[in-house]
């Protein structure tokens, strides 16, 4: 049976975040998670199976829905300048916090990789927002920005899946699939799509869910892990779905109505409050050391490439928030963050969102 006084709770604390959110015009995700925070270290509610399920499946839609994001036009387009400077976007701070949690933390070096893989990530949601609020999401040297972001997240996605390498004869036979996959998925959508979309069964939706399950499971399987699989997907589904506006939109409905609450919750849940303040000057270090290898990394290439907005797309680059949170999960999940680690990097990332787009308000480009 649910425990009622814990769902009843949570399903209150989302709707306070979305109501919060607006208000103060802060991404709901980030008051998610110190909702999950206050759920769990104030008031008692321990991580319901329901929740837990719920906050694992959001994770994998959020991934999926990052990759059915892309566009390959705009990739192919700004692509010299996507991918280099994308590159430094993530190996410079991959570095840097590599090195300095080496040398200060002293932790695992499978729990050193995954805090460093967290917090090299740029925020697609913040700088889509972000670009949208100042009507920048126009102008030519947008489509770089987004390029840039696009990158940064795949090297990460990818990454994840080298901290603990064991690949064996299914991963071969998964990464031959997705070559199949790349044809034939497509097309199947498109099919249910003419023949049995707007009715209200949602059976383009359904297809959609249940390949997603069956890939991440798959690429699990195949010591991938279940993000990338679902990443892989979403890059497979984007041109068909951005074909598609409305399936799109739905996706985003069902996502950000429960699945990506619950992911955000689930995670601020994890937190351990005591963790974080007796580790505060970690937090902040942490912070400090991502900002700085990323303007050292990327602000003179943005300022060749980015010529109109050189700091403030330096900023947005150094935002982190849903990859960043999704790489820590799977961190912890997979036993290279202990609880104490895990709050540590989650709540870097979460600051990462906020302290750098704040810095980003004083460079808005205004020549246009």
């Amino acid at each position: 049976m649910v425990e009622l006084y814990g769902t009843a709770l949570v399903a209150i604390a989302v709707l306070a975040a979305g109501i919060i959110s607006l208000r103060i015009n802060v991404s709901s995700s980030i008051i998610e998670v110190f909702a999950g925070v206050v759920l769990a270290n104030a008031l008692g509610v321990g991580l319901a199976q329901w929740l837990d399920f719920l906050g694992t499946f959001g994770g994998l839609i959020l991934t999926f829905l990052a990759g059915a994001e892309i566009e390959f036009s705009l990739l192919r387009n700004k692509a010299k300048e996507s991918v280099v400077i994308g590159s430094m976007a993530f190996l410079a701070p991959l570095v840097g916090e590599f090195l300095f949690l080496s040398l200060v933390a002293k932790w695992s070096f499978q729990a050193t990789v995954a805090a460093s893989l967290a917090l090299t990530t740029t925020s697609i949601a913040v700088v889509y927002a972000i670009l949208t609020e100042y009507e920048l999401i126009k102008m030519p040297f947008s489509k770089t920005i987004i390029g840039v972001t696009f990158v940064n997240d795949i090297l990460t996605l990818i990454g994840i899946n080298f901290v603990q390498p064991a690949f064996d004869v299914v991963t071969v036979l998964f990464v031959a699939t997705l070559f199949t996959m790349v044809f034939l998925i497509p097309k199947m959508l498109k099919a249910i799509v003419r023949n049995y979309g707007r009715r209200a069964v949602e059976l383009e939706l359904r297809f959609i869910l249940a390949t997603l399950l069956g890939v991440a499971f798959f690429a699990d399987e195949a010591k991938l892990h279940a993000v990338f699989g679902a990443f892989m997907l979403g890059l497979i589904c984007a041109n068909i779905l951005q074909q598609h506006q409305e399936l799109l939109s739905k996706m985003r409905t069902v996502t950000f109505t429960l699945l990506a609450p619950a992911f955000f919750v689930r995670a601020g849940m994890l937190i351990s409050l005591p963790a974080v303040l007796s580790n505060l000057g970690l937090v902040l270090a942490m912070l400090a050391v991502k900002l700085g290898s990323k303007v050292i990394g990327t602000v003179m290439l943005c300022k060749r490439w980015i010529p109109e907005a050189p700091l403030f797309s330096t900023m947005l680059f150094s935002t982190g928030l849903t990859v960043g949170t999704i790489t820590a999960s799977l961190g912890h999940d997979l036993g290279f963050l202990s609880d104490s680690q895990f709050s540590v990097v989650v709540v870097s990332v979460i600051i990462s969102a906020v302290v750098p787009t704040l810095i980003a308000k004083r460079f808005v480009p205004t020549k246009l």
